[in-house]
């Protein structure tokens, strides 16, 4: 206290990228303002390659951070819409919903992540690969008959044929 006043003294959490496990692996630098969900933390197994890079990425400052479960919830909901629910984990939902919780930049190779954070206005980065060209509503078709539906299936209700995602 100074002069009968109260000082404080804030610390921001700032973070510029959130990385998913292809980023951590890629050996790349990104900076020390980076962050990945505690579930990419049990994708890399002990010992290796792979967890001696999460291990450098740890030691330059990454943050491990779980994300709001509203932020979640709102990632199913437009994987759903968008139909890339089928192709993400656990993990990539939340890898999404911490970019989205934080209004950081998603570093990702993955498309249907990619996909996925276009929708939710999210800005991301590849790390390697090229990245996608535009965004993507899938859909899902029974190859025998032709059918058509919103969410996945494990079979054609109608012939009992294979069903495969499409792009509307």
């Amino acid at each position: 206290m100074e002069n009968g006043l109260h000082i404080y003294i804030f610390k921001v959490l700032l973070i510029v990228y959130v990385l998913d496990t292809s980023a951590i692996l890629s050996g790349k630098f990104f900076g020390s303002e980076i962050a990945t969900s505690p579930k990419v933390l049990e994708e890399i197994k002990p010992k290796g390659h792979s967890w001696r890079l999460l291990e450098y990425t740890k030691s330059i400052g990454m943050k491990i951070i779980s994300p709001a479960e509203e932020a979640v919830k709102k990632v199913i909901e437009m994987a759903e819409k968008t139909g890339d629910i089928v192709n993400l984990s656990d993990v990539d939902i939340d890898v999404i919903a911490l970019a989205y919780s934080l209004k950081a930049t998603l570093l990702t190779d993955d498309y249907s992540m990619q996909n996925v954070a276009e929708e939710m206005g999210i800005a991301y980065k590849s790390v390697v690969e090229e990245g996608i060209k535009k965004k993507l509503y899938w859909e899902f078709k029974c190859k025998s008959c032709g059918r058509k539906f919103k969410k996945a299936l494990p079979q054609c209700p109608v012939c009992g044929g294979k069903i495969i995602r499409v792009s509307e």
